[in-house]
C-alpha cells in the first residue's frame, strides 16, 4: 500500500496556477514533514507536494 500524494501548500498551489504568483514558492513553510509527538508516525503536517520542495529529501542539489 502506498501512501497517497501530499497536497500542494497554499503558497505553491498559487504560484502554480498563476504565473504572477510565481514568487510565492520561496514563501512555502512546509518544507518538511512535521510529526506528532509520540504520535508513532502520524504526520502532524506533511510535507508540501510540490515538486519544488520533493528534492531536499535526503538528495543533493542539482548541478
Amino acid at each position: 500500500m502506498t501512501a497517497p500524494p501530499a497536497e500542494r501548500s497554499a503558497e505553491c498551489a498559487l504560484a502554480t496556477r498563476r504565473p504572477e504568483y510565481r514568487t510565492l514558492h520561496a514563501d512555502c513553510r512546509r518544507t518538511e514533514d512535521i510529526p506528532l509527538p509520540h504520535g508513532g508516525g502520524i504526520l502532524l503536517q506533511p510535507r508540501c507536494g510540490c515538486a519544488c520542495h520533493a528534492s531536499r529529501e535526503g538528495s543533493a542539489p542539482p548541478a
